[in-house]
């Protein structure tokens, strides 16, 4: 083969690869075009999303009926626990919470093997992250769940399985018959990309608590618990 550095400029091959990397720069360099299948959203990955949560104070609220009408309750404690938080986190259905209850991050999980099964996705969020496998089941039901203006960001595929993708915490696939919660998966993500000032958790507890294995790892890293044991803080 021909060294291209021995080649002088005007061999027609060292022009055609000028020409190439020429048109690759012009490409790369130009804004990403907005996915019309995707809502309006801007697709997010993991720098993205480490930079939307770099030195925040973040809170996962549990979707509980006493949680919920204690949120509502003006002047109550915890709404304004939960307000005094730069972002809010909360998980799948939301059953239980006003659709005006403030959500900056909305995670669900995909279950099953229809992607058109799983909680309703018109919450209003600042972003949405989906997680799913397989890589097609995850992508179509991106395409026909999201609803156009509900999410300004969505996660893209390098977020779509964090507790198992090589490129992030690369551990070894859960038991098929206890699935980790979207919540727990929530919490690793948050603890292995390390950006947010504060982690913590509201309203875990009781009927809204986390499966044994995973109140282990939440217990192994938990700095204080308050008085009223409404709040978790894992840093």
């Amino acid at each position: 083969m021909t060294s291209f550095a021995r080649a002088p400029a005007a061999d027609p091959a060292v022009r055609h690869l000028a020409a190439l990397y020429a048109e690759h720069r012009r490409l790369a360099d130009r804004d990403p075009m907005t996915d019309p299948l995707l809502g309006g959203a801007e697709p997010i990955g993991v720098p993205g999303l480490r930079r939307f949560l770099a030195g925040r104070t973040v809170c996962l609220v549990a979707d509980t009926p006493h949680t919920a009408e204690q949120e509502q309750r003006p002047g109550s404690s915890l709404a304004a626990l939960i307000g005094g938080y730069d972002l809010v986190v909360r998980c799948d259905a939301v059953r239980h919470a006003v659709p005006t209850a403030r959500t900056d991050l909305h995670a669900v999980t995909l279950r099953g093997d229809s992607p058109w099964k799983g909680p309703r996705w018109d919450r209003r969020a600042t972003a949405r992250l989906v997680f799913g496998d397989p890589l097609p089941h995850w992508r179509l039901a991106l395409r026909s769940r999201l609803v156009p203006g509900a999410q300004d960001r969505v996660g893209d595929a390098t977020l779509r399985r964090p507790l198992h993708d090589p490129a992030l915490l690369a551990e070894a696939a859960a038991d098929a018959d206890e699935p980790a919660s979207t919540a727990f998966t929530v919490l690793r993500l948050l603890d292995f990309l390390g950006t947010p000032a504060r982690v913590d958790l509201i309203g875990f507890e009781g009927p809204a608590a986390l499966p044994p294995r995973e109140r282990e790892w939440i217990g192994a890293r938990t700095g204080r618990t308050d008085d009223t044991a409404v709040r978790i803080t894992l840093r």
